[in-house]
């Protein structure tokens, strides 16, 4: 074998292996991607691979997890796009303060820089709280109510865990939810919201058990009203149902002394 033939196929074996470990590429726009069968994970070039892999391997996890509590799974890959620096991902989303640390927005999960994350102790809940909205969203479009899918996400990714109750919360109709979401978007109100939303999953999962309570989201199908969803799932009346919710939520916050 002559040295030009051997150097050849020295190139050709250097080809195959190359095509046959994991690649990593960085498109025009300076993203780097790993992907699974459920998510493309794109970070910038400041991001270390490794926190692309931890975040990939985290939201693997949590699929599994959301997929067997909810019997749903979103119909098309989630695309997550990883941020060298807070000021990017505030740029990216049009967020104007960083307290959230991660955003689900049409089709896509953005993510501050994960030291970030991780300084403030948030890596967990924050990605939980947005991949459950992210697996949810099908429903909503078929009817589920804001409040709803949120008080899910809240539940699942325990992020009211520590917080205090807020102040004389005085709800009486499940739609109160939809408006404090729309008027309180920023902390420290906005913590005080989450907490009731969280403790509505709570109380469904308490009264009427959390098979039933996660079931309620694969019954939304675009046309059956949300009344007659939970009627159908819990058998009470939606009237009954949130006279129980009401109370159940005033014994959980705290009183004006």
């Amino acid at each position: 074998m002559t040295m030009l033939t051997r150097a050849r196929h020295a190139g050709i074996a250097l080809l195959l292996s190359a095509s046959l470990a994991p690649r990593i590429v960085f498109a025009q726009d300076t993203f780097g991607t790993l992907s699974s069968a459920h998510f493309d994970v794109k970070y910038q070039r400041g991001v270390p691979q490794a926190d692309a892999r931890k975040v990939i391997d985290y939201l693997q996890t949590e699929y599994r997890s959301l997929a067997a509590d909810l019997g749903l799974e979103p119909k098309t890959k989630i695309e997550v796009r990883i941020y060298e620096s807070v000021g990017k991902f505030l740029e990216e989303t049009t967020l104007k303060r960083p307290w959230r640390t991660a955003l689900y927005q049409r089709g896509t999960l953005h993510l501050q820089p994960i030291s970030a994350m991780t300084q403030r102790k948030l890596f967990e809940k924050s990605i939980a709280y947005e991949i459950a909205l992210a697996f949810l969203e099908g429903s909503g479009q078929k009817g589920c109510p804001r409040w709803l899918v949120e008080s899910f996400a809240s539940y699942y990714s325990g992020e009211t865990a520590g917080m205090t109750p807020p102040l004389g919360a005085r709800l009486t109709a499940f739609s109160d939810l939809n408006q404090d979401i729309q008027e309180y978007s920023v902390p420290p109100q906005r913590e005080d919201v989450h907490y009731i939303l969280s403790s509505t999953m709570t109380y469904f999962v308490q009264k009427y058990g959390e098979k039933r309570a996660f079931r309620l989201f694969r019954e939304f199908d675009g046309t059956t009203s949300v009344d007659r969803v939970f009627k159908k799932v819990f058998g009470d009346e939606y009237s009954t149902i949130e006279k129980g919710w009401a109370k159940y939520i005033a014994s959980r916050t705290a009183s004006f002394k």
